[in-house]
């Protein structure tokens, strides 16, 4: 009995610490601007800071981890109001390295669905959501100067997850796509976690 409390106790500390060292920033600018002249914008961001050591892959999977608990909180996820509980199966998440070019490429051709990438692209989950958005370009640059800004680009790193560890994907497996980027400021000491995962 005691040994059981004992490790539940634990299991709490360790809770609270982990979400001590990675806060959500609420009161980040970012978040306003997205709810006032986004507000038609489908995808999900989440900011945290990170008070730990880093320690690459292993501190994004947490991030995205406590992400998709964020996605629980809120209201509207994606294009849903509707949505399930979100759970996580760490045991299937696996993610790869992505390149700062490729985050941020935009085709010339905007809105053009002859995509040079076989798979989805931050700038795609942008501009082709299942409904028209009024959002140009120009909005795309805007938000990640204000997520990114261009002087400490060369500082990101950027990792693309897999879709099979979440029932978060399930909405974008019908038809649409999925995709999930976690992206660390080392100078801010910041991550980015953006989603994507949208049904019409």
């Amino acid at each position: 009995m005691f040994a059981a409390l004992f490790a539940v106790s634990i299991g709490v500390f360790k809770e609270k610490r982990r979400r001590l060292n990675m806060k959500e920033l609420v009161e980040n600018e970012i978040y306003t601007i997205l709810a006032n002249e986004y507000s038609k914008l489908l995808l999900d961001y989440v900011l945290f800071s990170f008070n730990e050591e880093y320690c690459g892959q292993k501190s994004h999977k947490k991030a995205v981890i406590e992400a998709i608990a964020v996605f629980n909180a809120r209201r509207r996820v994606g294009n849903s109001f509707e949505h399930p509980y979100f759970y996580v199966d760490e045991s299937k998440m696996y993610c790869m390295k992505y390149s700062i070019k490729d985050f941020f490429y935009d085709n010339d051709t905007w809105g053009n669905r002859e995509f040079p990438y076989p798979y989805m692209t931050y700038w795609r989950a942008f501009s082709e959501p299942p409904y028209p958005t009024p959002y140009s370009k120009e909005d795309f640059y805007k938000i990640n100067s204000l997520l990114f800004p261009v002087q400490f680009r060369n500082d990101l790193e950027i990792f693309c997850w897999n879709d099979e560890f979440s029932n978060y994907f399930d909405d974008g497996k019908d038809w649409w796509g999925t995709a999930l980027w976690s992206v660390y400021d080392k100078q801010a000491k910041r991550f980015v976690i953006l989603g994507a995962s949208l049904n019409d």
